[in-house]
């Protein structure tokens, strides 16, 4: 029989597994709606907006060059790698803008 004291150790250790694993991150493709140096949104061609956080981990390029998130355009087409955090937030892991073209 499980006491109360043992079934709340269970289900502690559950959770602390469950965070552990670290799932593959989501790919988004969207046009820049919004941009600043925490979050970003993009319109999908759905038509959706989705936010993202910016960390200090978060890559972000334009092409092959490093940028800051403040030199993307709004209209421009992105594609972001993002991991869902355990409160509900997506957060931008790379994010990554076509180069841009030479005159």
């Amino acid at each position: 029989m499980l006491t109360v004291k043992r079934l709340v150790t269970l289900v502690a250790l559950a959770i602390l597994l469950v965070a552990q694993v670290k799932l593959p991150p989501a790919t988004f493709d969207g046009k820049v709606h919004e941009v600043s140096k925490k979050r970003i949104t993009i319109e999908t061609p759905e038509g959706n907006l989705i936010d993202f956080s910016i960390a200090r981990k978060t890559q972000v390029r334009r092409g092959e060059k490093k940028i800051e998130p403040i030199d993307l355009k709004s209209g421009e087409h992105v594609r972001i790698e993002a991991r869902e955090e355990l409160n509900a937030d997506l957060t931008a892991v790379t994010i990554t803008a076509q180069p841009e073209p030479n005159p």
